[in-house]
């Protein structure tokens, strides 16, 4: 139901699953059943915040049962969206600490893998890397000897792991402004995400990649069209602002700033100020009372960027100076430095 698009009554078949589980008590069965339901129908239908604690709960079931491959993959489905939701980048950077030891005495370390590519990016933001656009590793401490690169991840066919080596590359590409490289990887994905059928499930969707993905090849191809003039990215971007429309229609809570801002670069793009300066102050609200303080972040950015291509020194100085307010609150350090260094505020 969820996989057509069916979102109400994939919710509420999904409730009903996991009713008739509790009052089985079928507890030890939690880890198998909910990165199921919370990767493909419960991340988009629930507030992405009020997930957290359950997907936890999960895990912690699953290590009592015995099932420590599911309940390790709980812990990995809980680290991708607390890197969306939670307020401080080290909180969720002791979360992998924390979670990672867990996995090595549980011999799991095969799948905790496919947290590798998120704690670099974390600690790219945090500015614990020499080149910040690059996810090659550099930063990871080298005890954390099972820790894979891309060439590895192709080497071993690990599909899986590749999707998301592809988004977090993509994600600092972007955040660093190195937006050709952010386009190279998103097609990549986009090739690999074609011939994987675990994608359509909604597998790799619930690590908060597959839409995600959407969302940067957005901005990415918007920006693509402002710098390059040519009408592909044009339409690329608004092939994505569709995708995001969608999204923000079945999860208003988690998409709706996503489209807001889409919808700013585009009118940007078109000449258009006094729409893109409505949706970027809209983007920014939203997102602040929505509580994901690093779209709010990223939201403040591109309407300085916006009001210094206006000359509006004023604006352009006061969503600077909140961009670079709001990444140290969030913990990346790495990218308030590199906002400081590169933009004038």
């Amino acid at each position: 139901l969820s996989r057509i698009g069916d979102v109400h009554n994939a919710y509420k078949y999904g409730n009903f699953a996991l009713d008739i589980m509790r009052r089985m008590h079928a507890r030890e069965k939690y880890c198998r059943i909910y990165p199921i339901l919370f990767s493909s129908v419960f991340l988009r239908s629930n507030r992405m915040h009020s997930c957290l604690d359950t997907v936890l709960e999960a895990h912690r079931e699953g290590l009592k049962a015995g099932d420590v491959s599911y309940a390790t993959l709980c812990a990995v489905l809980y680290c991708f969206i607390a890197f969306r939701c939670k307020k401080k980048l080290a909180l969720v950077k002791q979360d992998l600490i924390d979670l990672g030891k867990e996995a090595k005495v549980y011999r799991q370390e095969s799948l905790w893998n496919l947290v590798y590519p998120l704690e670099q990016a974390i600690l790219i933001l945090m500015g614990h890397a020499d080149r910040p656009n690059l996810l090659d590793f550099d930063a990871i401490p080298d005890e954390s000897s099972d820790r894979y690169n891309m060439s590895d991840a192709k080497l071993a066919s690990a599909d899986m792991l590749l999707c998301v080596l592809y988004y977090f590359q993509m994600l600092v590409a972007y955040i660093f402004d190195d937006i050709e490289l952010a386009i190279k990887v998103v097609e990549k994905y986009i090739e690999l995400d074609e011939r994987i059928i675990l994608l359509k499930r909604g597998c790799i969707q619930g690590y908060v990649v597959g839409s995600e993905v959407v969302f940067l090849y957005g901005l990415t191809s918007l920006v693509q069209a402002r710098k390059t003039k040519e009408d592909i990215w044009k339409t690329r971007g608004h092939e994505s602002m569709k995708k995001v429309k969608k999204l923000a229609k079945d999860y208003p809570s988690s998409y709706q700033h996503k489209l807001l801002l889409l919808e700013a670069e585009s009118a940007f793009n078109a000449g258009n100020k006094r729409k893109a300066s409505e949706k970027y102050e809209l983007a920014v609200t939203l997102s602040r009372n929505n509580e994901f303080i690093q779209d709010q972040a990223l939201s403040c950015e591109l309407a300085g960027k916006f009001y210094a291509k206006q000359r509006n020194e004023y604006k352009a100085s006061h969503y600077y100076g909140k961009a670079h307010e709001l990444y140290l609150e969030w913990g990346a350090k790495g990218k308030a430095d590199y906002l400081r260094e590169n933009f004038p505020f």
